[in-house]
Formats: C-alpha cells, structure tokens, sequence
C-alpha cells in the first residue's frame, strides 16, 4: 500500500509539473491551428473590406488543386527535399565513419561539426548570399581569378539557384546526420566486426554486410526527421533567391507566405497550411510506427 501511494504521490506531482507546459503548448498550437481551419472555409482577403465574414466552403480547397502555381511550388519542395536529403545522409556516414575511424581526436571533431547547426538559417542565407554575390562574392572572384568555366551568377538560373538552396541545406544539416549515424556506429557489437574479419572479409565487405543493415533503423528515424525538417523549409530561400529567378526556388512556404502576406489572400494561405499540416501529420505518423516498430524488436 506504501509503495503505491509513493507511486501515485510522485505521478500527481509528475501532472502539476508539466501541466502548466502542456496547457501552454496546446493553446499556442491547436488555437491557431482551429482558427487557421476555420478562415480556409471563408474569402477573406485584407485588400477586400467585409470579406472576413464570407463563406465559401471548400472553394479555396478546390481551387488549391486546380492551382498549377501550388503544384510547382509543391514540386520545387520535393525535389529540394529529395537531393538535399540524399546528400546529407551521404555526407553523414561518410562523416561518422570518419570520426570513428579517430578515437583520440574524435571529441574535438564531433564538437567542431556542431558549428553548421549552431548558425542561425537567417544568418547561413545572408553568408552564402555574400559567397555567391556576383559583383563582391568570394566565389565570383574565384572563378574569375582562375579562369574557371563555371557561371559567375549562381542565383540566375533555375539550376544552379536550386543547387545552391541545396547546397546551403546540406552545408548545415549533414553534421547533424553525421553524429545521429555516429551514435548508430557506436552502439554495433564490435564482435560482430571481429567475426567478418576472422572469416576474411574485406572493409566494403563489412560495410554492406554489417554495418548499413544494422544502421537501417537509425538511417531511417534521422532520414523521415530530416526529409520534415526539409518540407518546411522557408529562411535559407528566402534570403538568398527569394524564390526566383521567376518561381524556381519557390518551396511550398514561400509561395503560403507570398499568397498571405503579398496577395493578401490569408483564406487561401491557410487552405494550404492545412493541407501541409496534413501532409507533415502523415510524416509525424510513419515516423512514429518506425521508432515505436523499433522499439517493439
């Protein structure tokens, strides 16, 4: 009886403790959240005086999906989400088996890779907008003192803005990649290298064999964060392309925030927010049944 009225004396005090943290995350995403649901069902434009209170349906809905600018801007986000996550989980493991390859010094690194995640985005936007500027930038002066055959003006066309977007992305996010895979690395058996080495096989052997399948469950967990993180990606953009040249960097919150708070169209820009809220609810679930699947084996 004395242990399961500690029991419950510690879980009431466990309540109090983070109910007042719960309370205050719940009224400042779920209250947006409903009144974000509530004005997509209306015509509420800032540039058209009584339209707050006009009803419509789900005619922002069906005009989202006949919206050829959306489906763009849906497509510019997947394909920066795709390339910037792929090279981010390459330059990860490439990074973690470095590290792990230097036990002495491996404190140091792990500590100095830490530095792309500590910038602000705003900041690593304004920096590779200084780098890639084509009059004063560091790159341009680069390739023209060395004569390289390489475009001066990385932001003005459509490819190479979207590598650059890119480029910025994985800049800062493959070191978190790197020591996510690091922990992964880490927490393998080592008998299970002793065993492939006895039997003879080769370092690309025990890589493919060993390493990626028991890397598998943590490759996927830091993939699904990363490729969420990717989908919502908005300051890195915005300071350095502003979505151009014309609309080819233009990800799904840039062309949400220029229907609200350039077109005024703030029922339309919620349509879509939920709908994105949709779509990164989905992520939330896969991941989910990932880690608690994991968890289960």
């Amino acid at each position: 009886m004395k242990r399961r009225k500690k029991l419950t004396n510690h879980t009431t005090l466990a309540v109090r403790f983070h109910l007042p943290t719960f309370i205050t995350l719940t009224v400042i995403t779920l209250v947006p959240l409903i009144y974000a649901l509530r004005l997509s069902f209306y015509d509420f434009k800032l540039s058209d005086a009584g339209s707050k209170d006009r009803f419509v349906g789900l005619k922002n809905y069906v005009h989202l999906f006949h919206d050829a600018d959306f489906f763009n801007s849906a497509g510019k986000t997947f394909i920066f989400m795709f390339f910037a996550v792929i090279f981010e989980v390459i330059i990860g493991i490439l990074l973690a088996l470095a590290l792990n390859s230097i036990p002495k010094v491996k404190r140091l690194f792990t500590s100095m890779t830490l530095i792309p995640m500590m910038v602000a985005p705003l900041v690593i936007g304004l920096m590779f907008s200084f780098y890639t500027n084509p009059q004063l930038g560091l790159y341009t002066w680069i390739v023209q003192t060395l004569h390289l055959p390489l475009p001066t003006n990385l932001t003005g066309d459509s490819f190479h803005a979207m590598v650059i977007v890119v480029i910025m992305d994985v800049w800062e996010w493959a070191p978190y990649m790197g020591l996510v895979f690091l922990a992964g690395l880490q927490s393998i058996d080592g008998e299970y290298y002793e065993a492939a080495r006895v039997d003879g096989a080769n370092s690309r052997q025990i890589f493919r064999t060993i390493t990626l399948p028991l890397m598998r469950p943590v490759m996927t967990v830091a993939i699904l964060l990363r490729a969420m993180e990717t989908f919502k990606e908005f300051d890195k953009p915005y300071i350095l392309t502003g979505g151009g040249p014309g609309n080819a960097t233009e990800v799904i919150d840039l062309y949400t925030y220029r229907q609200a708070f350039v077109q005024f169209k703030f029922s339309y820009a919620s349509a879509i927010c939920i709908i994105l809220f949709i779509v990164l609810f989905t992520f939330g679930m896969i991941y989910q049944r990932v880690t608690m699947g994991g968890g289960r084996d």
